[in-house]
């Protein structure tokens, strides 16, 4: 019997907000790739693109959960798998909930809702905090709970280093 592999969330932006957070996300997708792990994430424009093209530059496979179909020009042509769901901001708990652990990089309301799925389902997070928006912000409170939750989410400044992080989290919760 054959071992599942990871599948690992990236959320954030739908547009990207500089050349430093699209490297971050391409280096995620790669990493997730190189790892033998499924990208999981919502299958549009920004950081899902950005980490998207990374799988695809190494020959990974990405899961595009879409807010509309398959036929939608917002949709990435670097997806490996393409998943109509026509929800809109409804499938944002499935992109969450499908993924072992998620990675943020940035995001507005859209990423803080995944990011709330994630904790409310105690799935590892990763936020990285080099980037403005909703990752750096919860990196620096390190949780989404009111009072915080010690421990809830892992801080990194890297792509690199959030995927080794997401992995190793996934993988000690099991």
């Amino acid at each position: 019997m054959s071992k599942r592999r990871l599948q690992i969330g990236i959320i954030g932006d739908s547009k990207i907000r500089s050349e430093k957070q699209f490297n971050i996300a391409y280096e995620i997708g790669k990493g997730v790739a190189r790892s033998d792990s499924i990208l999981i994430c919502g299958g549009r424009g920004g950081v899902m693109e950005a980490a998207v093209r990374g799988v695809h530059d190494a020959n990974g496979i990405s899961i595009g959960i879409l807010p509309e179909g398959a036929d939608s020009a917002e949709v990435s042509p670097y997806l490996t798998v393409k998943i109509s769901t026509y929800l809109h901001w409804g499938r944002n708990p499935i992109v969450s909930l499908s993924s072992d652990g998620v990675i943020a990089c940035g995001g507005g309301v859209g990423t803080l809702s995944e990011l709330s799925y994630a904790a409310l389902y105690n799935k590892p997070i990763v936020c990285i905090a080099s980037i403005e928006g909703w990752s750096k912000e919860i990196s620096e409170r390190g949780s989404l709970n009111h009072p915080p939750i010690r421990n809830q989410v892992i801080k990194a400044e890297t792509g690199k280093e959030a995927v080794e992080k997401i992995r190793e989290a996934i993988l000690s919760s099991k």
